[in-house]
């Protein structure tokens, strides 16, 4: 499929000002506005990056992403909340599915919106449960990283950020091939690598106690419901 004039997916910020969304792949739309892209093809030249120089962020780190992508993706296919019309490109690393227009981060933080608390804390709360169920932590848990669809369903993306609860290690190499500079503390809060492993259990439970945030709401009370 041709993305030559797909535009580039930002996010709003807490201010909602468009901001960068992605250091994983490059996120785009079609003309209109019906596909999502995740590109995985050349992320480095993602031109709304603002960190251009990523010599860590190398092919192969690249491939280990998109390939987690496409793992849990597939897996979690069949589920009411995975994206839709799913199409993989596995030549360019591409990812397409149906798209709604915009994301729950661009519902949230829309200028003058608000978006009340039982139109998605419900739904958030049931999506990261009933993951957790079948095993996975699923650290991208943000706005961002879920849209509403036509019907009102909240839908989940961005995959690659899953390791399965009975082994959640990853490779040091490719944590720090994605990690933002402001976010380097999610590192080293995690704890020190094991052999050049670290374990992404600490960081997903201190994800889901304190640091991802919808709206002004941490997610301390699924983290309740999980752990205590």
């Amino acid at each position: 499929m041709n993305i030559n004039n797909w535009k580039p997916y930002l996010k709003l910020d807490t201010e909602g000002l468009q901001c960068m969304a992605q250091q994983t792949y490059e996120p785009l739309v079609s003309p209109d506005g019906k596909t999502f892209c995740k590109n995985y093809e050349f992320p480095n030249e993602y031109q709304y990056r603002d960190e251009k120089d990523r010599p860590l962020y190398t092919d192969e780190v690249c491939d280990w992403f998109f390939d987690n992508e496409v793992k849990y993706l597939l897996e979690f296919e069949d589920k009411p909340y995975a994206p839709e019309d799913i199409d993989i490109d596995f030549a360019n690393r591409r990812i397409f599915f149906k798209w709604h227009s915009k994301s729950c981060n661009q519902i949230m933080y829309a200028p003058n919106k608000s978006w009340p608390q039982g139109e998605w804390r419900n739904q958030i709360k049931d999506i990261i449960l009933d993951q957790y169920n079948e095993g996975i932590y699923k650290l991208t848990m943000y706005p961002h990283c879920h849209y509403i669809d036509s019907q009102g369903q909240m839908r989940a993306i961005d995959w690659y950020g899953c390791v399965p609860i009975d082994a959640p290690y990853i490779a040091e190499k490719y944590m720090q091939g994605i990690i933002h500079e402001t976010a380097q503390f999610r590192l080293e809060e995690t704890g020190k690598a094991v052999d050049s492993v670290l374990n992404l259990e600490t960081m997903f439970k201190r994800s889901l106690s304190t640091h991802v945030l919808w709206g002004d709401q941490n997610m301390s009370y699924i983290y309740k419901k999980i752990f205590e």
